[in-house]
């Protein structure tokens, strides 16, 4: 059966395409890469520039999966975002504070591929989920203290059940096929119990305080999370409110994703799309 249809499409509507592996770093022992999802235009203009989000997946600290949500980044990406999906070192090979160096580095990496998926490199956003949030968030404070490299100019962070109190975290109960807590082996400790300092240390709450600069902060947590505890946010929020810094927080009323598709609805994607706009204005 042979049929004929027409199609009203824009030829020029705002695609996104995938570009894989761009080493970033090289340890000596171990490579890094990020994974480049990029807004796509049939009639591109050559000056045509996307804010950039480097995004940090969560993985409890260890090894990520940098693949299989690329779909989801995909619909970011559409909003009119170049996405770079930052593969980290895992806590088994390099304990906490490598993370905030491995952020430093994808950044300085960020320029040399400017021109080739028209990123704004003056439109910087940090994002992660859960592990990744903690990494997010941990690297604009030690950057804020003067504990790290000094990072580019970040717009914005936007951190997604972020595990940002490592305190609280280790209140959570293991599930029995877990015998040491990710936290503590991102510290490289067996337990936290005993070494609370080090895991406040870790921890957001500590380095937030009135004299320090911020970017605008967006945090987004289920109210019913079983996997990052929402008092985790809860405790951020307060602390960054009561210090005087920029800060959203949308609780995800009766709902226990931790991460997934919820976080890539709509309703949360418009969020994130006015949250970075704003940033970029001021």
């Amino acid at each position: 059966m042979k049929r004929k249809i027409k199609i009203a499409a824009n030829s020029n509507e705002m695609q996104c395409l995938y570009s894989q592996d761009w080493e970033y770093y090289d340890y000596g022992d171990c490579k890094r890469h990020l994974q480049i999802i990029f807004p796509y235009k049939q009639e591109m203009k050559e000056d045509e520039k996307y804010p950039l989000i480097l995004f940090i997946p969560g993985s409890a600290w260890h090894k990520q999966e940098m693949y299989n949500d690329i779909p989801q980044y995909a619909l970011l990406s559409k909003r009119g975002f170049v996405i770079a999906v930052m593969e980290y070192r895992e806590s088994d090979i390099a304990v906490f504070p490598a993370q905030i160096e491995d952020v430093y580095n994808a950044l300085m990496f960020i320029p040399n591929i400017a021109n080739n998926f028209h990123i704004d490199t003056s439109k910087i956003f940090l994002m992660g989920n859960s592990s990744g949030g903690h990494i997010a968030m941990m690297s604009v404070l030690f950057n804020a203290h003067g504990l790290c490299k000094m990072l580019p100019k970040v717009s914005g962070v936007i951190c997604e059940s972020g595990s940002t109190d490592l305190l609280i975290c280790a209140k959570a109960m293991l599930p029995p096929w877990m015998k040491i807590r990710p936290s503590a082996v991102l510290l490289g400790i067996d337990k936290i119990e005993g070494h609370e300092e080090l895991a406040e240390k870790a921890s957001c709450a500590m380095y937030i305080s009135e004299n320090i600069e911020l970017p605008p902060i967006l945090l987004i947590h289920s109210e019913n999370d079983p996997v990052v505890s929402v008092e985790n946010s809860r405790t951020l929020y307060e602390k960054l409110i009561t210090s005087h810094h920029n800060v959203l927080y949308y609780e995800l009323e009766e709902n226990d994703a931790h991460g997934g598709a919820v976080f890539y609805d709509s309703a949360i994607l418009d969020i994130i799309h006015e949250f970075c706009e704003k940033c970029v204005l001021h």
